[in-house]
């Protein structure tokens, strides 16, 4: 198959690109510059130097491919996250972006367009169980671009395609830099970014499950949406515990909420809510099923791994 990927050099992408090439697809990859163009190359991949902004250039990049993994992103870092403007370019990735794509791939007749999108569009669920597709979401200023994407997405369908969309939960791994920081700052300060009521739930998904599920939704999922999460996402207290002993602490400090809320500012406190999402769905469709189960086996896993 002939595989067309966006943020083959991210976190997932990374990642994704590799297992592609290891089961014998074919990867053409967007490079923004000649740098990266470099580091795909010696990845085994096909660079394609294009721009998400660039119609005519998606267009030559797509030609004879069959299928399109929309896995690009731009998020700032925690450091600028709650500066003004941070979020413009990887908003304008995930809804100007996506469009540009599906308008290309429905002019080159790629059969196949896959999203990751974000378990945090979902409302506060409580104990209770929530999976996609579910209607009730609360977007925020920062999540409504990534169900701009979803829509976008849902055009492909309905031109009679198949648009898969993937709600990730928040990646963590060795190749994660935000459980690189988690870990640094528990470590150091004894502070767990876990923000939240103790009994919230919040869903995670190892970094290297959540590539192999993109691999298998490409060549197994029907289209939809689902969500790609641990088997059993944790209460925010039960991840504040296992952080604690990952790192040899007895206890870790998670800030309350009125004083996340004045560090981070409104549009973030998505980020507050219990949010019990299951993986049931994509694991009846694909036989995909995470590795790594929940947070206390991927916290004390890290303590571990070189």
């Amino acid at each position: 198959m002939n595989v067309f990927v966006t943020g083959a050099t991210g976190v997932l992408g990374t990642s994704v690109a590799r297992m592609l090439i290891d089961i014998g697809h074919h990867v053409r990859a967007l490079a923004r510059n000649a740098g990266a163009e470099s580091r795909l190359r010696d990845a085994g991949l096909e660079p394609v130097q294009a721009s998400l902004f660039d119609p005519a250039s998606l267009l030559a990049a797509l030609r004879g491919c069959d299928a399109v993994l929309h896995l690009a992103t731009r998020i700032p870092p925690p450091n600028r996250s709650t500066v003004r403007g941070a979020w413009e370019e990887n908003d304008k990735i995930r809804s100007e972006g996506t469009r540009n794509l599906v308008d290309a791939a429905l002019e080159c007749g790629v059969s196949t367009l896959l999203y990751p999108s974000i378990v945090y569009v979902y409302a506060d669920g409580g104990s209770n169980w929530l999976e996609a597709p579910t209607a009730g979401t609360k977007p925020s200023r920062i999540t409504r671009s990534t169900l701009q994407a979803e829509s976008e997405v849902e055009r492909f369908n309905q031109a009679g395609n198949r648009g898969i969309v993937l709600r990730m939960g928040g990646f963590y791994g060795p190749s994660a830099p935000s459980t690189l920081q988690l870990l640094r700052y528990a470590r150091r300060y004894g502070i767990a970014m876990l923000v939240g009521r103790p009994t919230a739930y919040q869903p995670l998904i190892w970094v290297d499950d959540a590539a192999v599920a993109v691999v298998d939704a490409l060549s197994k999922a029907p289209a939809g949406t689902y969500d790609i999460v641990d088997d059993e996402p944790l209460q925010k207290r039960e991840l504040a515990e296992s952080l604690a002993r990952a790192v040899g602490r007895k206890r870790v400090f998670r800030p309350p909420v009125i004083l996340f809320r004045f560090l981070a500012g409104k549009d973030a406190m998505f980020l507050t809510r219990s949010q019990r999402v299951s993986n049931r769905r994509f694991k009846e469709e694909t036989g995909w099923s995470p590795t790594v189960p929940d947070g206390r086996v991927g916290l004390q896993l890290l303590t571990i791994l070189p």
